[in-house]
């Protein structure tokens, strides 16, 4: 069947049905498939790409988590060494005050001691002097005779002497 120039040709449209067909099957065979191979490789790379960045991702949590942690531990750590050294500080200062105070203590002591002697020290010597002079006394009376003046007036000398001893 020819119409002229719009003549519909059945072998044409076969010819042409074929062609398309071969030019179909030839670009899925060559085109098609290596650039869906390329976009699937692609796809692989991406997929693993995202992957690789949840992985990061899981591993910067995971050590920011730690390291969290670990400078909570460090916080307490250096709280605890300081409240230790605080107390140990305080239990040598209070060592060191009783030390001093037992010190002071012995020191006064000492004194006390260093003062009684001294007092019994003088006491002797005192005695001693006064026994001195009543025995000069006790001679003199024995020189002589005593009158009653004599006697007022030997008593005073006595206390005078005694009174420049203490």
């Amino acid at each position: 069947m020819k119409l002229g120039f719009l003549s519909i040709d059945l072998g044409t449209i076969l010819f042409t049905l074929c062609n398309t067909l071969i030019l179909f099957l030839g670009l899925k065979h060559f085109l098609f498939k290596p650039v869906q191979k390329i976009l699937e490789e692609r796809q692989a790379a991406v997929d693993q790409t995202m992957q690789d960045a949840e992985d990061a991702r899981s591993r910067a949590e995971a050590a920011e988590t730690e390291y969290t942690e670990k400078l909570a531990n460090a916080k307490e750590e250096s709280a605890a060494m300081l409240r230790n050294a605080t107390r140990k500080a305080q239990q040598r200062s209070d060592e060191i005050v009783a030390q001093a105070k037992s010190e002071a203590a012995g020191i006064l002591q000492q004194n006390r001691d260093e003062l009684e002697r001294e007092r019994r020290r003088a006491e002797s010597a005192l005695r001693s002097e006064v026994s001195g002079l009543a025995v000069m006394v006790a001679e003199k009376v024995v020189e002589r005779e005593i009158n009653q003046d004599d006697h007022a007036r030997l008593i005073d000398e006595f206390i005078d002497s005694v009174g420049d001893v203490q």
